[in-house]
C-alpha cells in the first residue's frame, strides 16, 4: 500500500512538517520559527493566529519540495506542546486573546490561593459537591494525576475568564471554544471541528483519567463552563478532515497525541516499564505503567500515553465453524484501550549547557561542552546542582537556589563542565528512581532522545549511574515520527513490523562503572541535595 503521512509538530518555538513514506521513513521536513511574547513578568504568550500560519504554511511546503501532490497523502498526524491554550469565537473561529503558553507563571498565586481554601471546604459545601476537607491538591491527583500548577490548562482558562468579564458572558452564552494547540489546529483544519485528543485533555487538570471524561467537579472549582470544551476522542481517533480547498483533496486526521506521549510511542515503548527521556531544555520521562493508572506516592505524575483501537479478535479463538454452531458473532469488536504513564520534569537539562555558555562564556556553542569537560578524568569533589528555577521532581521545591559546590584552588572549567553534565544524569536518576518506586515493572533499558542525547560523555555517564543500557536511536525526530506511526497504524499504511522497523539503534551505552564509583557520586549527589533542602 502506497502512501504518505504528513506529521504536523507544533512546539513552544517552531511549527514544523515533516512527510513520511510507506516505511515510515521521513523523506521531508519543513520549519518555520514562531515567536514567544512576555508582556509582563511571568506571562508567556503566543500569536494563535501566527500557530495557525506557521503550521499550515510548513504543510503546503513540504508537500511541494517534495514533488508530491496532496493526493498522495493518506493521512495527518498531529503533535504538540501541551498545556499551552487557545480561546476562539465559534462563529468567526478569530482567537479572542493571546494563547497562553505551558511556561506562564501568571496563575502561580492563584493555584495556592485555591490549594489554601479547599483545605476549609467541608464535605457538604453547596457550591462546591465532591471537593471535600481534604486539600486540593490531593483531589487534582486523585482525579487527574497531576499537581496543582499553573503548569497545567485549567488555571490559564479560569484566568481567561476571570480578568474579561465579556468572555465569561459569552463563555455563558456558548459562543467561545477553548482548547489546547491539538484542539485549535484541527479547529483550523477542518473548518470547525472542536475536539481534543485523550492525551492533550489529560493535561488539563479538568480531566477525569479514570472515567476518561472531563470532571464536573473540577470543572466547578475553576468556574469553567463545560460546554466551551471539546469534545474527548481515542488518539487514533477520527478529527475530521481537512476543509474544502485546503489541500487538492480532503486529508483525514487519523492520530493527534501530546509531543512527550507522542515521543515515547516513537522510541517503541509499548510494553510496560519501558521508559523513555528526552534530553531538551529541560527533561521529560516519561514511563509505560500498563492499562491500569497508579497515582505516583513520589511526586510524579500520572498521564494517558494513548489511547488506540485494538483489532478485532474471534471469539475466545474458536474455528470459523464452531463460531457457526455456536450462534456466536463472527468478531468481537476492537477495544478502546487505554495506556498510562509515569512523568517527572526536569526543569534544567541543556539549559545548563546554555548558562555556561551565554552567562559564564565558558564555551562558544553548547556542543563544546563535551571537549571541555573531556579535559579532566573526573569533576572531583565538584557538583553543580541546578535549581536555576528550583528543583523540579521528584522535590518539587521552588524556593531551592542554584549552587556550585566542592570547588579547590585546582578547580577548572573543565571541572565545572563535566559536573554540569553530571548533572543532568543526577536528576534524570533521581526521576527513574521515583518511578522504580512508583511502578511494579523494573526499569531494563531507558531510551533517549533531544539534543543532549547526542553528547556520548552524558549518555556513558547516564547509564553507569542507572546501571542499565541507554539506546539513542538513528532517527532523533522521535516526536513527529511518533504521531505518524500512529496515523499509519490507523490508517493500514503501517503494520506493527513497519513499527518495529522504524526504530533502529544507533549506540548502546553499557553501564561499566563500579559498584564503589557509582555509589561514591550518588553519595555526592545527595549530599549536596541535601544542603540546599537545610534550613537557613
Amino acid at each position: 500500500m502506497a502512501g504518505y503521512i504528513l506529521a504536523l509538530d507544533q512546539g513552544t518555538t517552531s511549527s514544523r512538517a515533516i512527510l513520511y513514506d510507506d516505511h515510515a521513513r521521513p523523506i521531508k521536513m519543513v520549519q518555520q520559527p514562531t515567536t514567544l511574547q512576555t508582556p509582563r513578568a511571568g506571562f508567556v504568550e503566543q500569536d494563535a493566529q501566527q500557530i495557525w500560519q506557521t503550521q499550515i504554511s510548513c504543510a503546503h511546503d513540504v508537500i511541494n519540495r517534495a514533488g508530491l501532490l496532496a493526493t498522495d497523502v493518506t493521512s495527518i498526524a498531529i503533535t504538540n506542546q501541551r498545556e499551552s491554550i487557545v480561546m476562539w469565537d465559534k462563529q468567526t473561529g478569530k482567537p479572542l486573546a493571546p494563547a497562553i503558553i505551558w511556561q506562564d507563571r501568571r496563575t502561580a498565586n492563584y493555584c495556592k490561593t485555591l490549594a489554601a481554601e479547599s483545605a476549609t471546604n467541608s464535605t457538604n459545601d453547596p457550591v462546591h459537591p465532591g471537593v471535600d476537607s481534604v486539600n486540593m491538591a490531593h483531589e487534582v491527583q486523585r482525579i487527574t494525576g497531576l499537581r496543582l500548577d499553573p503548569y497545567f490548562s485549567a488555571s490559564k482558562i479560569a484566568w481567561l475568564l476571570e480578568n474579561n468579564p465579556k468572555l465569561s458572558v459569552r463563555a455563558s452564552r456558548g459562543e467561545i471554544a477553548v482548547g489546547t494547540i491539538d484542539s485549535w489546529l484541527i479547529y483550523k483544519l477542518t473548518g470547525g471541528e472542536h475536539v481534543i485528543d485523550v492525551t492533550n485533555a489529560s493535561r488539563t487538570l479538568l480531566f477525569d483519567i479514570h472515567k476518561l471524561a472531563w470532571s464536573e467537579t473540577l470543572c466547578d472549582r475553576f468556574a469553567i463552563p463545560m460546554h466551551i470544551l471539546p469534545k474527548v476522542l481515542p488518539s487514533d481517533g477520527d478529527f475530521g478532515k481537512t476543509k474544502k480547498g485546503l489541500f487538492a483533496k480532503q486529508i483525514p486526521i487519523q492520530a493527534v497525541l501530546g509531543d512527550q506521549q507522542a515521543a515515547l510511542f516513537g522510541q517503541g515503548c509499548l510494553d510496560a516499564g519501558m521508559a523513555k527521556n528526552t534530553y531538551g531544555t529541560g527533561c521529560f520521562m516519561l514511563m509505560n505503567i500498563g492499562q491500569q493508572p497508579k497515582l505516583s506516592e513520589h511526586k510524579l505524575l500520572t498521564t494517558i500515553a494513548w489511547q488506540r483501537k485494538t483489532s478485532p479478535i474471534r471469539p475466545d479463538n474458536l474455528s470459523f465453524d464452531q463460531i457457526v454452531q455456536s450462534g456466536k458473532r463472527m468478531l468481537q469488536p476492537p477495544k478502546k484501550e487505554v495506556t498510562y504513564a509515569l512523568e517527572g520534569s526536569v526543569f534544567m537539562a541543556g539549559a545548563i549547557v546554555q548558562w555556561l555558555r551565554d552567562n559564564l562564556g565558558m564555551i562558544q556553542q553548547s556542543s563544546d561542552v563535551e571537549d571541555l569537560a573531556r579535559q579532566v578524568d573526573s569533576s572531583e569533589d565538584v557538583v553543580l546542582l541546578p535549581a536555576f528555577t528550583g528543583l523540579g521532581a521528584p522535590y518539587w521545591r521552588s524556593d531551592i537556589s542554584a549552587s556550585i559546590t566542592g570547588m579547590s584552588r585546582g578547580t577548572t572549567k573543565a571541572h565545572i563542565a563535566r559536573a554540569a553534565l553530571e548533572a543532568v544524569a543526577y536528576q534524570t536518576y533521581d526521576v527513574l528512581i521515583a518511578m522504580q518506586k512508583d511502578s511494579p515493572h523494573p526499569l531494563t533499558e531507558l531510551r533517549v532522545d533531544g539534543g543532549a542525547a547526542n553528547n556520548d560523555l552524558l549518555m556513558q555517564f547516564q547509564a553507569d549511574l542507572l546501571g542499565v543500557p541507554v539506546l539513542r536511536p538513528r532517527d532523533t525526530e522521535i516526536t513527529a515520527k511518533g504521531a505518524a506511526l500512529l496515523a499509519g497504524l490507523k490508517t493500514g499504511l503501517y503494520d506493527e513490523s513497519t513499527m518495529k522497523a522504524s526504530w533502529q539503534v544507533d549506540r548502546v551505552f553499557e553501564p561499566s562503572m563500579s559498584a564503589d564509583a557509582r555509589e561514591r557520586h550518588l553519595a555526592k549527589w545527595q549530599q549536596a541535595i541535601k544542603r540546599s533542602l537545610m534550613p537557613l
